[in-house]
């Protein structure tokens, strides 16, 4: 029930208690008149009482004059209530719009932004400390002026004009433009419009201005930084990428192995894992001369053929480089073995950056190549050379005796060794030059890298001596292989026609096979030993001839 109906309520309960009241005085009034005329109580006693004292009658309108006064005073009390509640209400509201008030010219005050409150007609009520602070003008200077005509400059004024219409009919605005100060000077600022609307009837605008006076500096040098990086990138003589790596991300965080040895051993597993890798990432951008040194036609070129440049031997990077990246790297270097479109191999180092604010999704990552394949070929010669004889391309002395010292300390038993010495070199030398003596040394290395396995170290250990290394086979298999050898030489000899008997190789052969705790030295003398038996052999045969 509400307060109103209970006041109704109340109201009435008073006035049936007036009445009530009053209603008492003529019923007592006839009690005593029936009781003094000492007639019986009844309707006919009181009628006839009455008839004989009419100041009854007076008496009778009690009940109803007293319900009135109830009612009067109720209805007085009742309208003093209510006015007392009006009236503190009223304060009550008074000193909630005061508080408003000061709440919002506390805010307006002391607000970093510039605020500019306007009338209907686009008059200047107030402004803020901001204001003066931005555009130099006290509030009385302002007030009851046009804000456009004062801080519009001409250039930006017909931005201005619109800005204003927009708000005069009911819209916001927020825009970006350029204001004058007082003393004609111009300001970056950033700008808000709004109507001020009281029960749907706008009666005012509030304009308000930031300096982005440092913002828009900060925007300038960031634009040319990138403009100088954007220059660098596409100058440099170093194959330059932006690639979205976000698409890995992904598909790592879909792998789920938070154990970065669980991961390298999957991926070591994983088969075409190169052209996985490719089909994840995104080519946002590349300079010039990465299309050089792929090959590629233009940017979308390289796109259409990106998983091309990846082969088998890329593998190995592309591992190191998801495990890295997934332990939460943002820098990362390794070398890397690529194909250009045309089909050439392509070593280079690659380096990965995650650009700053993109750590938590790899959608841009710098990457920059640079190809060392020169280099790498160069290292490679070097080493091979370190390796081999220049003559014969066969492994030298220093790798052979190297190979000796690591097969001593390994467990592929049983080992031989065969050592070879040309008989006739010096006499080849002395009669037909070293250059016959040349050919022959090389064509007794193609005879002997023909007769053994690519893992039989064969070498030749300088001048006319040669030896090989045979692991695990028997000495039976080795003698048949020695027996082979002999006759590929005599069939190269017995094909030599008369004139050029200067190329006859006369090759002795001895060999050794390990036996249980022999010393790879004592192997290697053992087989000296017979050979230069053989070669003793072969000179007595001679003299007796």
């Amino acid at each position: 029930m509400t307060n109103k109906k209970l006041g109704i309520t109340k109201h009435y309960q008073y006035v049936l208690q007036g009445f009530l009241q009053g209603l008492m005085v003529p019923l007592v009034a006839y009690l005593i008149e029936i009781a003094r005329q000492k007639l019986p109580f009844s309707f006919t006693s009181i009628s006839t009482i009455h008839k004989n004292n009419p100041l009854l009658w007076i008496i009778d309108s009690l009940p109803l004059l007293l319900a009135s006064l109830s009612w009067i005073y109720q209805r007085q009390h009742t309208l003093k209530a209510e006015t007392d509640n009006l009236k503190k209400e009223a304060k009550e509201h008074s000193r909630a719009i005061i508080e408003q008030q000061t709440f919002y010219e506390s805010l307006v005050n002391n607000s970093p932004i510039a605020i500019a409150t306007m009338n209907a007609d686009q008059k200047i009520l107030s402004t803020n400390e901001a204001f003066t602070n931005i555009f130099q003008y006290q509030e009385h200077e302002v007030r009851n002026k046009d804000l456009d005509e004062i801080i519009a400059c001409s250039e930006d004024m017909e931005q201005a004009k619109f800005f204003t219409r927009e708000v005069t009919n009911g819209g916001k605005i927020h825009g970006v433009g350029r204001r004058k100060r007082k003393d004609g000077s111009l300001v970056d600022v950033e700008i808000y419009g709004v109507p001020i609307v009281i029960e749907r009837e706008r009666i005012g605008i509030l304009g308000m201005y930031i300096d982005i006076t440092n913002r828009k500096e900060a925007e300038d040098v960031l634009i040319q930084s990138e403009e100088r990086f954007r220059g660098l990138f596409h100058n440099s003589p170093i194959s330059m990428w932006e690639v979205d790596f976000s698409g890995l991300k992904k598909y790592l965080e879909e792998l789920g192995y938070s154990n970065p040895d669980e991961l390298k051993l999957f991926l070591e597993k994983m088969q075409g894992l190169e052209r996985e890798f490719a089909t994840l990432l995104k080519i946002i951008d590349v300079n010039q001369t990465t299309l050089s040194l792929f090959k590629a036609d233009d940017l979308e070129d390289l796109r259409n053929n990106f998983e091309k440049i990846f082969i088998d031997q890329s593998a190995p990077a592309v591992r190191d480089i998801m495990v890295a990246l997934n332990n939460g790297a943002h820098k990362f270097e390794t070398e890397f073995t690529h194909r250009t479109l045309d089909g050439f191999l392509l070593h280079t180092i690659v380096r990965l950056s995650l650009v700053g604010g993109c750590e938590d999704d790899w959608s841009r990552v710098y990457v920059s190549i640079v190809d060392i394949t020169e280099r790498k070929w160069t290292e490679e010669r070097l080493r091979f050379l370190s390796m081999h004889d220049t003559l014969t391309n066969l492994y030298n002395r220093m790798f052979f005796e190297t190979e000796l010292t690591r097969l001593s300390k390994g467990r592929q038993l049983p080992i031989s060794i065969i050592v070879c010495d040309l008989d006739n070199l010096k006499l080849v030398n002395d009669t037909y030059g070293h250059k016959a003596g040349d050919d022959i040394i090389k064509k007794t290395a193609t005879l002997l890298q023909e007769c053994f396995r690519c893992e039989d170290i064969v070498a030749r250990l300088g001048g006319d001596e040669f030896a090989v290394i045979i692991p695990k086979l028997d000495e039976a298999t080795v003698d048949r292989i020695i027996q082979r050898l002999r006759d590929r030489i005599g069939v190269y000899n017995h094909t030599l026609p008369a004139n050029r008997q200067g190329k006859i190789i006369n090759l002795s052969i001895g060999s050794a096979t390990t036996v249980e705790g022999m010393e790879m030295e004592e192997l290697f003398k053992a087989a000296d030993k017979h050979m230069y038996q053989e070669k003793k052999k072969k000179r007595k045969s001679s003299q007796c001839q």
